[in-house]
């Protein structure tokens, strides 16, 4: 558990303790706080044959079980591709193993993550689960985004919310991980600090730097933009997903801070100002606005089946196309 999770932890313990813990937990907040870990560690608990007041205790054979990842009575369904979603065969496979008797556990609990990627009939099919949940079954959603599960999965479930840990929280934590530049990744990252540390690990701060010369230099004609938006798949989009999106909704963000006379200080992207500032005086606002607007357009359609490429051609020749002042 991390420390921003410890109120989180006592709701639930209490909860159990008191026993109204309810059958379907459903764990939302930001990607890149701790859900997972914290789902994992909560059924560890919920599974220790020897618990203590408000942890496992490490030594039974179920928490030996769970820290080799081999307990039969803690189930996990994710999707069998990364980015995929959550077949109904995968819940009717789920439904078959839950119906058999527990491995010497009173209990058994069950992960789902991202529980959003289940598809319309997984979904309908674990929602006769929630609503005759097997004895001493626990299931645990996790997403980051509730409002993409069926409203009848959510109302069979207890909402229970992850909110992003504090500044001064997020940078101990990294800075005890050793993680360079700590201020910056956490800006960059939205205020997720285990965001923030796969960022840093991946060489994200490298690759941002590679990507926004490369914005620079299409707004200056220097680069081609089909051989640009190529190398921003394979660089960019394959390492860190859509992160990059991310990264030119901020540097927009800021070239319309710069137009309406914000300091330095308001920029999400500090280290890019002078920069910025030099291409916000090239351009006027209603023309940044509708690239904003092409950009969150953008984003929507990436997490549908479009071609990827072919919307990042599409976003950097709208970018390369704004009519600039010399």
């Amino acid at each position: 558990m991390f420390p921003w999770q410890a109120n989180n932890w006592k709701t639930l313990v209490t909860s159990k303790n008191n026993n109204r813990l309810a059958h379907g937990l459903l764990f939302h907040g930001a990607d890149g706080i701790g859900k997972n870990n914290f789902a994992v560690e909560f059924a560890h608990w919920l599974l220790c044959e020897q618990p203590l007041a408000d942890k496992a205790c490490g030594a039974c054979k179920s928490c030996q079980l769970i820290m080799a990842e081999s307990n039969p009575d803690l189930i996990m369904l994710s999707p069998e591709e990364e980015g995929k979603a959550i077949k109904v065969d995968q819940v009717r496979g789920l439904i078959d193993k839950i119906s058999l008797t527990s491995h010497g556990h009173s209990q058994r609990v069950i992960i789902i993550s991202p529980a959003d990627a289940l598809n319309i009939n997984a979904s309908n099919s674990l929602l006769k689960t929630l609503e005759e949940p097997p004895a001493n079954t626990i299931l645990i959603l996790v997403t980051a985004t509730p409002s993409r599960l069926m409203a009848t999965i959510r109302s069979r479930c207890q909402m229970i919310r992850f909110d992003l840990p504090t500044t001064e929280q997020s940078l101990s934590w990294l800075q005890a991980q050793n993680v360079e530049n700590a201020d910056l990744v956490l800006k960059l990252s939205a205020g997720a600090p285990l965001a923030a540390k796969d960022f840093a690990n991946e060489q994200g701060l490298q690759i941002r730097d590679q990507l926004f010369k490369n914005w620079q230099e299409l707004a200056q004609g220097q680069v081609d933009v089909l051989e640009s938006a190529a190398m921003w798949l394979k660089d960019g989009f394959k390492v860190l997903d859509n992160l990059p999106l991310n990264w030119v909704s901020s540097w927009i963000m800021d070239i319309i801070r710069i137009l309406q006379g914000a300091n330095v200080e308001s920029m999400a992207n500090a280290d890019y100002a002078k920069t910025l500032q030099n291409l916000a005086g090239q351009v006027d606002l209603k023309s940044v606005y509708g690239l904003l607007d092409r950009l969150n357009d953008t984003i929507k359609l990436s997490d549908t089946s479009a071609n990827q490429l072919m919307l990042i051609e599409g976003l950097l020749l709208h970018w390369a196309g704004l009519k600039r002042s010399k």
